[in-house]
Formats: C-alpha cells, structure tokens, sequence
C-alpha cells in the first residue's frame, strides 16, 4: 500500500442529492450468490456526516436492506442531510423515533433493537444482521461476507466472557431472569436471522432486557447473555466454554487499551477512551486480519488512514468486479470454535 493515497471524491460532491450515492453504488457487480443471501444492517450515527456517507457507499448493495438512527442530539444539518441521502435508496430505512443516547445507558441498546424490529418487517428475508457505526469502515466486501457468513452455518459472532472484574456491573441485581447466567460481551455483533427472531419476539428476551435496563453498559450485556446460555436454546448460540481463551471472534479489528486489559496490538494512531483511532501504520495489520470491520476511525484527526483504506476496499471491489478477485481464506472461519460449537437445534425456552 502506497505511504499516501488520494482522498475520496465523495466529501467533495453535494449533500443532498442523489448522486452523493450514485456512480459506484448503483453499478455494482453484484453476483447471484449475493442476491440470494441477503444481509442487513444497523448504522448509529451522530456525527460526520461525509464519513458515514462514504461507509455508507461501501457497504450498500440494492438487495441487502439497511436501518440508519441518527441520535436525536445530532445537529439539524447532518440529521436533514442524511434524510435526503436515505431518500434516494428504497432499501435504506430511517428509524422514526430518534432516540436521545447516553453511552453507559440502555440508551444505547433501544436503536439496535429498533433497528432489528424495523428490518423483520420488511420482506427480504436477510440471513445475517450487522450493526456498525459511523466511525467503521468494511474489510470485507459484500461479496466476501457472504462467503464468510455461509461457513458460520447460522452462528452468532458474539463475544461473551464471565470473567469477574466486571460482575461488578450486575451483582446487585441479580438473579437474572430464567436462571440466567450473565456473561460482558461487545457491543458490536453479527447475528443470525433466528437470533434476531428471539431477541425481538420471545419473552425470555423481553424480560431480559427489563432486567438490564438499569445497568451500566447493558448493551454489552445482553445481546452475550442470550448467545451464552445454552439451556435456552437460542438459534446460533455458543455451546463451548465462554472462557476457552481462544474463542474465535471475527466481528471488529478494534483495539483496546485499560488498565485491566492492557493492549498487545501496537496503535500507530492515538488512544482515545481506550480505544485505538488508526493511523495509516495500522492498517496493514487490519487488512491482513481475518476480521470483517474496523473500529475506529476520527476523520479530523487522521484522514490518511480513512481515505487509504477506502481506496485499498474500491480497488478490492474492482478486482473482483473483473473477475480477478483476490484469495480468502474460509477455512478460518469454517473451523473456528464459534461455528464448530455452535447451537442447531430447536428453541428450547421461548415464554
């Protein structure tokens, strides 16, 4: 990858018409195999616009459907032009009721799970939902995640660990319901169709969500939480040990930096909150990851790394749109422990 790459053209085009979307968007290769494994994602959005525009762009294709949340704090501007870019996409929903988010409050959680009520009424049957931010960007094309979603064979992606320095966050108010055991995961997750199915329809998951509503960070609480108790059945769930310290999770390249948990990946960016803002010295490790997306990127502050990966994903898409597209290895994702322990059976507990 070159040291400097040229920006993208899309912050230089005009908000607010349609072809901010167009050019590339609506003349994509897209392949048979694509159309009849569609997906679906989540965006949380509340700043920066051109970016979540541009992420936009690299992921959509016209038969996956997409739900955008703009957070009801987000200036006019960005909220009014993003209204309009949405309207240019029949596949792209705008949840109605912008919720006010407050990071550490079940604030957090109501857009996803609006978001996973809004796209089950649609009438694509998607098999897999994502759900990103505006500060990610894709390192698998559409394509690619298909192939890799195939191999889960209806898995989740969903971290889990019971690993006490955070019980701190729930022990006053257990039990949990249903004899659950609560484990911390991530807020970030690749969900089969049947686990959004639970999580938006059974009781257990109602009554689950009532329990986590007051407590710290529950977004990373209860999407794990259901995909780490077995006895409940859920579609895809984890069968192994949550603990097994090499439980695959190929969901972000995202790197982290506490006290607790020191970081073992160097971060040529800045530490922000714990978390890694890349670089353009990161994302030679990134590409050559086996992880989906990448989280996290501030485009005020290094947009080399932005714009080079961008450049890297379009070049990738154009190879493969000429049909000289690179290798991937599935077997990684084929063996992994998530898909090898994975849940196939019936629901077990439902209400």
């Amino acid at each position: 990858m070159s040291s400097a790459c040229s920006p993208s053209q899309l912050h230089r085009e005009t908000l607010g018409t349609c072809t901010i979307v167009s050019g590339i968007s609506f003349h994509l290769a897209v392949s048979q195999e694509e159309t009849g494994f569609p997906l679906a994602f989540s965006l949380l959005v509340y700043r920066d616009v051109d970016q979540v525009v541009r992420l936009l762009r690299a992921i959509y294709r016209p038969h996956n459907l997409y739900c955008v949340h703009v957070d009801r704090k987000s200036n006019e501007a960005l909220q009014a032009s993003l209204r309009m870019v949405i309207a240019c996409l029949p596949n792209v929903l705008l949840v109605p009721r912008a919720i006010n988010v407050t990071w550490g409050s079940v604030t957090t959680l109501e857009p996803e799970l609006e978001c996973m009520r809004l796209l089950w009424k649609q009438r694509v049957k998607w098999r897999y939902f994502i759900n990103l931010t505006g500060q990610e960007f894709p390192l698998k094309t559409n394509k690619e995640l298909v192939h890799i979603l195939k191999t889960f064979r209806g898995a989740n992606d969903i971290r889990g660990t019971h690993n006490p320095d955070f019980h701190y966050r729930w022990k006053k108010h257990l039990p949990a319901p249903y004899n659950l055991t609560v484990s911390k995961g991530s807020v970030h997750i690749v969900a089969s169709r049947g686990f959004v199915d639970y999580v938006i329809h059974s009781l257990v998951s109602r009554e689950l969500l009532k329990w986590v509503t007051p407590i710290y960070i529950p977004d990373e609480i209860f999407f794990s939480t259901l995909n780490h108790n077995p006895h409940l059945g859920v579609p895809g769930s984890y069968l192994g040990s949550i603990e097994e310290p090499f439980k695959a999770t190929f969901v972000r390249y995202k790197l982290w930096n506490t006290p607790r948990f020191p970081h073992v990946q160097p971060c040529d960016g800045r530490w922000v909150r714990h978390i890694c803002h890349f670089a353009p010295g990161d994302l030679p490790r990134m590409i050559a990851s086996s992880k989906l997306f990448a989280n996290k990127f501030s485009y005020d502050y290094m947009p080399a790394a932005y714009d080079c990966l961008e450049e890297w994903y379009w070049h990738r898409v154009h190879l493969e749109n000429s049909g000289r597209a690179l290798p991937l290895n599935l077997s990684v994702y084929a063996t992994s422990n998530l898909v090898t322990h994975r849940y196939t059976g019936p629901v077990r507990v439902w209400d």
